[in-house]
């Protein structure tokens, strides 16, 4: 029985091992279309690098991200000082700054935000969330890429107004 379960974990292991190897080379084609029709429209991004998000610090303890998944992804204003108590303390305060101006920053966006992430423990978000998004549907990667750099401009200019001066 045993060598049976062996060989059943290895084909579940090769069968896994397949899925993210897929995953991954989906992951390195699209986020550098992200970053280049960031750059080319002037657009806050960061770098490509090995990871399924672009960050940019944009003022202490705040990044602009795009999250890409296989399954949603979302472009968002990140807020984290640090993970002690006093850190996520300050990343509150910050939040709760930005928060206090939701309004004004939903109007200049042109719409509803997600206001925090929920489960986070240390850090806390303004994001815009796009749960219809399927990274195995290449054919849509294009209109993916237009849609979350427009709205990481959008979102970045409705919230830059409020950023606090260090």
């Amino acid at each position: 029985v045993f060598p049976r379960q062996v060989g059943k974990q290895c084909l579940v292991c090769r069968s896994m091992a397949k899925k993210v190897a897929r995953d991954e080379r989906l992951r390195k084609k699209f986020i550098p279309m992200i970053v280049n029709k960031a750059k080319e429209r002037g657009v806050v991004t960061g770098n490509v690098t090995n990871g399924w998000t672009i960050r940019k610090t944009v003022a202490s303890g705040i990044k602009m991200i795009y999250v890409v998944r296989m399954e949603h992804a979302r472009v968002e204003m990140w807020i984290h000082v640090g993970s002690s108590a006093v850190e996520v303390d300050d990343s509150a305060s910050i939040f709760d700054h930005f928060y206090a101006m939701r309004e004004q920053i939903e109007d200049a966006y042109g719409g509803k935000l997600t206001w925090d992430y929920p489960g986070r423990r240390t850090a806390f978000s303004i994001q815009q969330d796009y749960d219809n998004f399927d990274l195995r549907d290449t054919q849509k990667w294009d209109n993916w890429a237009d849609t979350m750099v427009s709205d990481m401009k959008r979102l970045h200019d409705a919230l830059k107004p409020y950023y606090i001066a260090n």
